[in-house]
């Protein structure tokens, strides 16, 4: 009694842990997981980027501060020269002083020399520059967020597809099960009639052929099944080991092609353009900006002795810039600037069309599969119903084996064909959300 308790725990405990090991990942799971995807982390940084861009530029809007030390030894001591006359004596015929002369030098600083200064430099107006640089740089970091909606949309895409192909591998695989079970099934009969003397040896050896050849399939579609886990366990970042099912659905939504984040990107472009154009038109103003500085120069390194200047050399100053020729090169800038918009205005246009256009394209797929399906389940039954009366018969040995062969792989095939019409559909469901402005 004691042993079947023992016995008995261990089953609970594994028990416990069994939804572990046989859970599989449904699609709303893999969704979620998106995020863990290191393109989706890299476009993450991105914006980080671009958010230290955005603070780059708007310190410029309040100036800066510099603290400048310079100390300089010069070989020979400045000297200020200067050229006079002088009177030597009076001429002794006239009386009237003689003047000759003199060349003398006075010193004008020490050999060394040290100049300190803290100075605040402000742009006081640049034609809007700066204020169009900042709202360049904001614009950007929105369309960068953006891009992050993007890169979710495009691999929330990218994993739905790779999950429909698995799904209809699995379906497929186990279609080939079914058949396998089958052939193994008649093989023991087949075999059983030839001990008997009711079937020729060929016949058993065409089923014997058909079930192998049966599970050399079901091991190459196993392995596309498992390369195809493996590249959506990369994608997500995560290793994924087996899928659930899926849902298949009528998709009766309106499309929002606004709402989609590459289409919100491209219009947040376009406004990055506006403003290039505006910066390419403040070099057409003049540039203008004040200076104030503490200045001190010495003949000391602490700058406290000045023998021969005064010390405090401390200042303020404006100053204008306006450039009065520059062979055309404002105007080719700012017809660029314009140019530049103008065709990322007709690929704005141009890629509306394409996404609308391969929109319309995937929704009249999708009603077309619903047909599809509705006929595939309909040769399903038939295919089934052939099978059993093709079985019937040989068991009867009314039917040789090459058309039981036959009504097996088109009963595996047709049931094959069944879930990857519905792998299509979930896909397109999934795809025609997405494409259509809707957060999966």
């Amino acid at each position: 009694m004691n042993k079947w308790k023992m016995e008995n725990g261990k089953w609970k405990i594994l028990l416990m842990f069994f939804p572990f090991i046989l859970s599989a990942e449904n699609f709303t799971q893999i969704k979620k997981e998106i995020t863990n995807s290191l393109k989706y982390k890299m476009q993450e940084k991105k914006i980080k980027i671009y958010e230290e861009k955005l603070k780059s530029v708007k310190a410029k809007n309040y100036g800066t501060l510099d603290l400048e030390y310079n100390a300089v030894h010069l070989f020979k001591q400045p000297v200020m020269k200067m050229d006079s006359m002088q009177p030597v004596k009076a001429d002794t015929t006239t009386g009237n002083l003689v003047y000759v002369p003199v060349h003398s030098e006075l010193p004008m600083s020490d050999k060394n020399h040290f100049t300190g200064v803290l100075k605040y430099s402000y742009p006081l107006f640049t034609g809007f520059a700066i204020t169009n640089m900042i709202e360049k740089s904001k614009l950007e970091l929105i369309k960068e967020k953006i891009n992050l909606n993007n890169v979710k949309r495009v691999l929330t895409l990218n994993a739905a597809e790779l999950y429909s192909n698995i799904y209809a591998l699995k379906a497929k695989i186990n279609a080939l099960n079914k058949a396998k079970a089958a052939l193994l099934s008649a093989k023991e009969k087949a075999e059983s009639f030839y001990k008997e003397g009711l079937l020729n040896k060929a016949s058993v050896d065409e089923i014997d052929a058909k079930y192998y050849e049966i599970i050399a399939l079901i091991k190459e579609t196993k392995a596309q099944k498992s390369s195809l886990l493996n590249l959506l366990s990369y994608l997500i970042n995560k290793k994924v080991s087996k899928i659930d099912a899926i849902s298949v659905q009528k998709y009766n939504l309106p499309p929002k092609f606004e709402n989609r984040p590459d289409i919100k990107a491209i219009k947040e472009t376009l406004k990055i353009k506006d403003k290039d154009i505006k910066l390419a038109k403040s070099k057409y103003y003049p540039q203008i900006g004040v200076e104030a500085g503490i200045k001190r120069e010495a003949d000391n390194m602490v700058l406290s002795d000045n023998d021969y200047q005064n010390i405090d050399k401390s200042y303020i100053a404006l100053g204008v810039k306006y450039n009065l020729f520059d062979a055309g090169e404002k105007k080719a800038t700012l017809q660029m600037a314009k140019l530049a918009k103008s065709t990322y205005m007709i690929y704005y246009k141009d890629y509306l069309n394409q996404v609308k256009t391969n929109y319309q394209n995937d929704l009249d797929t999708l009603k077309a599969l619903f047909y599809r399906l509705k006929a595939a389940k309909e040769e399903v039954e038939a295919r089934e119903s052939y099978y059993e009366y093709i079985r019937a018969k040989f068991e009867e040995g009314l039917e040789d084996s090459s058309d039981l062969n036959d009504a097996i792989a088109k009963l595996a095939e047709a049931r094959a064909k069944k879930e990857a019409i519905k792998a299509q559909i979930f896909f397109l469901n999934v795809k025609l959300k997405l494409n259509g402005g809707y957060d999966e």
